[in-house]
Parts: structure tokens; sequence; C-alpha cells
């Protein structure tokens, strides 16, 4: 079981970014591009956040959670479909395509999380304060379980309903990047609409993340059992689902 998860992460790892020139780095410029043109645009138009928080730190601690919840859950979607040739060997489960693919996003994401943070503490872009090291370990790991259990919903449904794939992006990762707190905080929110936009639990989870980066930042919109047991659920509907539809999991979508 261990060597065929090396092996997946491997396999996994290059067809990612061996397939590019620029390779691993793309994964330290996509965020970086999201930072700038972030910062350009709020700077032209007005910031929207009312906080403390410096702007760059901001939208690092918004960008790059976000990034990991959207690209595992993506990633197990097409897991199938970019690996079938894959599962004509006994050895080869989908559950085991998905978890390469999340586990390959978990540790690019701690990678280049450590690294921007590390520069612009080194370069003294701005200044930073980390309040609780685990509360951010306690974030990451509900953002990655709930893209995970997402992933695994979309990725045993895919073959039964093909069009899951192209409206995906469209009807749910756009709405999410501005409803999420990518750039803003929760108390940034209209008082009104506040109470319906914390029933996104991934603007709860940056939020969480964000009050254990930031010694001066403690969120009051974070409730915890909401977000274990969205979490849970999501991870139990997604691994139930995988079992009840595995027949279908070979399935090629139209």
């Amino acid at each position: 079981m261990g060597r065929v998860f090396l092996a997946l992460l491997i396999r996994e790892a290059g067809i990612r970014y061996g397939r590019l020139k620029i390779g691993y780095l793309w994964a330290f410029i996509q965020p970086i591009l999201f930072v700038t043109v972030l910062s350009v645009i709020f700077s032209y138009f007005g910031d929207v956040n009312r906080s403390d928080i410096p702007r760059t730190l901001l939208y690092v601690t918004g960008l790059l959670p976000f990034f990991l919840y959207r690209d595992i859950f993506m990633r197990c979607m097409s897991a199938v479909q970019s690996n079938i040739q894959l599962l004509t060997f006994p050895q080869v489960q989908v559950f085991d395509l998905i978890v390469a693919r999340a586990l390959l996003e978990v540790a690019t994401f701690f990678i280049v999380f450590t690294v921007l943070v590390g520069t612009i503490a080194l370069f003294d872009v701005e200044p930073i304060s980390i309040g609780d090291p685990l509360q951010i370990l306690e974030a990451i790991i509900l953002i990655s379980l709930l893209g995970f259990g997402f992933g695994a919903c979309l990725v045993a449904l895919a073959p039964l309903f093909p069009t899951i794939q192209f409206l995906v992006p469209t009807i749910i990762v756009r709405p999410l990047f501005f409803l999420s707190g990518v750039f803003f905080t929760a108390n940034d929110i209209p008082a009104s609409i506040r109470p319906y936009a914390l029933y996104n639990p991934l603007l709860q989870l940056i939020e969480l993340l964000r009050s254990g980066f930031f010694s001066n930042f403690e969120s009051p919109y974070i409730n915890m059992p909401y977000i274990i047991g969205f979490t849970l659920a999501t991870l139990f509907i997604g691994l139930l689902l995988q079992r009840a539809l595995k027949r279908h999991a070979t399935r090629t979508p139209i």
C-alpha cells in the first residue's frame, strides 16, 4: 500500500508540474500573481478590509487556503478520468488515486505557504506575529478534509453526471472565491447578510486560520461544532458514495 501511494504521488507530481517548463515554480507564481493583482485592484478602487491585518498577509492567508480547498476537490474530481489506465491494475483503487492527489496538494500548500510567509518575514515586507501555530495546523487539516470529502463526492458522481466537471468551476469555484473571505474578513461583511454568509464553512475555516496566524486578530464568527460537523458529514457522504458507486468508477465521462 505504501509503495502504491509513493508511486502515485511521484506520478502525480510529474504530471502536475513536469509538463510545464517552469515546473514546480508555478505553485509559487500563481499565488504571487493573485496577491499582486488583488493589491493593485484594491489600491485603486479602495480596500474592503477594515481590520488591522496587513494587506499582503491578508491575501496570502486567504488565497492559499482557498487554493488548497479548490485544488484538492478539483484534482480529486478528475482523478479517474486522468488515470483510467491505472485502474486496470488490481493494486490501484479509486481511493488511492484521490488520496495521492490530495496529499500532493497538501504538501505543495505547506511548502508554498512556508516559503511565502518566510520571504515576507525575511524582507520585512509586513510585520508578522504568529499567534497559535497549532490552530493554523487545525484549520489546514479541516480545509484539506473538507476538500477531500467534496472531491470524493464529485469523483463518485462524475461518471453518472459528466456535466459536473464543467459546471463545478462555474457554479462553485468562482462564487466561492468571492464568498469565502479571500480578500476580506467576516467582520467586513454587512451585518444583515453575515449570518447567511457564515453558513459557508470555508469562510469560517479561513477565519480560524487567520485567528491562529495573527496574534492581534481573533474572529468571533467561528463555530467549531458546525465546522467539524459539516466537514465530517461531507467526508462521510463522499466515502459512502465511493463505496455505493464503485462499479461505475471506471465509466469514462463522455
